[in-house]
């Protein structure tokens, strides 16, 4: 029996859910896992997979408070709201949703989806994925290493990688923590099939491979490794060319099943939106930026740089071209599936994935396919007497540079996201965070619609713009039904500033005469746009304090600048009389505050 390995998995899984219980989830279904989990209850509970009935969602929203906006849906084409993110994260909640959904009012709670039993089996359930996953992945890990060395790339796996941390906290319930079991029972299926092909595997491969694409479709890159995955031995070329000739019936089962799994999606895209295939990620200030894609700033930015904080796997990295020799039947597998993947994963322009973890959390399901040149890596150092005990010596650090790292992070000392490096060199080996360094972190950003630019302390500001409107009857701009919208700046983010980011202050006047106007008063409109779509559409309506006539009421709105797709990116500032009726503005400024750092 392989007892090492097997006592690895038992170690990582005590780990797990050791770690796990002594930070017990509350409300963890908030987010974008609130987005992932919004099928179920509104399909089993409510009735209203269109999401029409705003009341139970409104109600949700007040009670639990899973997110600060509701910027987990998007608009259809008739007016429903289409949940933003695909059905695959709710296939998988779903045997826990219905299990907390039975207990609930025994328990004594409400069966509404989000309350206690709900949060505790949705996160407890999901912590079993991981733990499957780590038995699924020994079972690959024996196919190509003893039991020691299977041993030993497990716990590296699991404790010198960004895995741990994920997993056990703020990732449970993410995609991430499924993908790897789903990963490595891909990877298991299609070794099984290549050595001995068979109508099972070939359909299991088919049916995980669609379920991984349905939780994240960017992930359908997985197809990359059973289709170029190759039998063992000569001519690997040759031998999985009759494979492919000899089963063609396997081949389109497989694709069936793919087909099956991945259909959930297709289907409800048609019963919301009306359409086979419906792009939800609508908004201009994120996509994919393909040319170039954001692959250094992912790899080494202070930010959340993969490689800069799970340096383990840059001996991942160099062990593939050691493939070549050692086991060539993985290497083009191996090899193309990871460049598509960071080419993919690199080119979303919010390529740090936004808060959850440190590193990049979009890398942990490759995790089960770079453990193969990691070994192959360290086995090969092991047997030169010269690097032997140097590297491991670096990986004995890495570890423990994990580790260290993973507790900064639960502290708080290493915080979700805005690390900048002078930061990270201000808490690195720190266990408590210097009294100086928390001004060295990038702005905090709020997800909320209002924006107030309090604290000016390291900030220089200039005008940008100020219109008096002299040239205009009254000194003032009135507006008309042919032009409802004042002048402002339009100036792009690289004429704005140099730096990162730039606080903006836009104020005017608003003339109140002798009686109030029916119509609705004109609102100050900040926004940014992407070639020619508009994001961080922000608006701010004048409130009128009672009894005011013949008078003027300043307003003042602040704004902070997104974090751009390009530095072309243009920012606009005016005043908008939606709602038509004789007002009339004057004075619009617009000031700028630029970090002096």
């Amino acid at each position: 029996m392989q007892r090492r390995s097997l006592i690895a998995v038992l170690f990582g899984c005590a780990a797990l859910l050791l770690l796990r219980t002594v930070a017990p989830p509350r409300n963890v279904l908030n987010w974008d896992i609130f987005g992932y989990y919004l099928y179920l209850p509104a399909t089993f509970i409510h009735h209203d997979i269109g999401l029409q009935d705003h009341a139970w969602l409104d109600g949700v929203m007040k009670q639990y408070e899973p997110s600060a906006t509701l910027y987990q849906l998007v608009d259809g084409p008739d007016g429903n709201r289409v949940i933003k993110y695909s059905a695959g994260m709710a296939v998988l909640y779903a045997p826990f949703f219905l299990i907390a959904n039975g207990a609930a009012p025994v328990l004594g709670f409400p069966a509404d989806g989000f309350s206690p039993p709900y949060q505790y089996i949705l996160a407890f359930g999901c912590l079993l994925y991981a733990l499957l996953g780590l038995f699924v992945f020994r079972q690959v890990l024996l196919r190509y290493f003893n039991d020691s060395w299977a041993a030993l790339l497990l716990l590296l796996t699991v404790f010198g990688t960004n895995y741990l941390q994920l997993t056990a906290w703020d990732g449970t319930l993410l995609t991430h923590t499924p993908l790897f079991l789903l990963y490595a029972l891909l990877l298991r299926y299609t070794i099984n099939w290549h050595e001995k092909p068979q109508l099972r595997s070939a359909l299991l491969i088919g049916a995980v491979a669609g379920l991984i694409t349905l939780v994240r479709p960017s992930e359908g890159v997985c197809l990359l490794i059973p289709l170029l995955w190759l039998p063992a031995g000569t001519q690997p070329w040759k031998r999985k060319w009759q494979l492919l000739k000899n089963h063609p019936g396997q081949l389109a089962a497989a694709a069936c099943a793919f087909a099956a799994a991945a259909s959930p999606q297709l289907i409800y895209w048609h019963a919301v939106a009306g359409q086979w295939v419906f792009y939800s990620y609508v908004n201009p200030g994120e996509g994919f930026d393909f040319l170039p894609p954001h692959t250094l700033d992912f790899l080494f930015s202070y930010r959340k740089g993969w490689l800069l904080y799970t340096p383990l796997m840059i001996f991942a990295l160099i062990g593939i071209p050691l493939l070549w020799r050692r086991h060539r039947e993985v290497f083009w597998a191996v090899l193309l599936f990871l460049l598509a993947d960071l080419w993919l994963i690199s080119s979303w322009s919010t390529w740090w994935y936004a808060g959850g973890s440190f590193s990049s959390r979009s890398m942990v399901p490759a995790y089960t396919v770079l453990a193969i040149p990691l070994g192959v890596f360290l086995q090969t150092a092991w047997r030169n007497k010269t690097w032997r005990w140097p590297i491991a010596a670096l990986t004995g650090l890495f570890v423990m540079l994990n580790l260290f790292q993973t507790w900064q992070w639960k502290a708080r000392i290493l915080p979700k996201d805005r690390i900048t490096r002078g930061y990270y060199w201000a808490i690195f080996g720190r266990t408590a965070v210097p009294a100086e360094a928390a001004g060295l972190l990038m702005v905090e950003r709020t997800a909320s619609s209002e924006e107030h630019f309090t604290d000016t302390t390291g900030y220089a500001v200039h005008e940008l713009c100020r219109y008096t409107f002299d040239d205009k009857p009254d000194s003032s701009f009135q507006f008309t039904a042919e032009v409802p919208w004042t002048p402002g700046p339009d100036i792009t983010f690289a004429e704005l500033t140099k730096k990162d980011h730039a606080w903006l202050r836009a104020s005017a006047k608003l003339w109140v005469g002798d009686s109030l106007p029916p119509q609705a008063p004109p609102v100050m409109v900040m926004t940014f746009h992407h070639n020619g779509q508009t994001y961080q559409y922000r608006t701010h309506e004048w409130a009128i304090p009672p009894g005011t006539r013949n008078a003027w009421v300043p307003l003042t709105m602040d704004y902070l600048t997104p974090e751009v797709r390009s530095p072309q990116d243009n920012l606009k500032v005016y005043v908008w009389n939606e709602h038509g009726g004789p007002w009339r503005v004057d004075d619009l400024r617009v000031e700028v505050w630029e970090p002096r750092r």
